[in-house]
């Protein structure tokens, strides 16, 4: 097998599982931007306990993750967009929103779309 294939095929299998950002030294699960699946989005929005107030970020590289209890405007200088805060007990992240396609959908789809536009809107809170 060439070097560029391997590369290739760990790149996929690492886009699949995800992969872990730092931040205030605790490893966060995140994805790629590039390569963040539908199903890859509602696994990060199950994950996220509604206890808290969460929000989603990407990363100047590109790293897409829940921020839990560093939202609004903390902590931004490695962030190129973030969304509105999802206020804690009102069901924004959890199993349940992670299955609940009219919240879900739209979501993924203005990430996504920012992302491809450049980032023109760093903060999102119309989707």
């Amino acid at each position: 097998m060439a070097q560029e294939e391997m590369f290739q095929m760990i790149q996929a299998f690492t886009a699949q599982r995800g992969e872990f950002i730092i931040l205030n030294g605790q490893r966060i699960k995140a994805y790629n931007i590039r390569t963040i699946t539908l199903e890859q989005f509602r696994m990060l929005i199950a994950c996220g306990n509604d206890r808290h107030n969460n929000q989603i970020r990407v990363t100047k590289s590109g790293m897409v993750y829940l921020s839990e209890d560093i939202v609004g405007s903390e902590q931004l200088d490695d962030v190129a967009l973030c969304f509105e805060t999802f206020s804690a007990h009102n069901g924004y992240v959890g199993v349940k929103a992670a299955e609940d396609n009219s919240h879900v959908i739209p979501l993924y789809y203005a990430l996504i779309g920012n992302w491809v536009d450049g980032c023109r809107h760093t903060y999102i809170d119309s989707f």
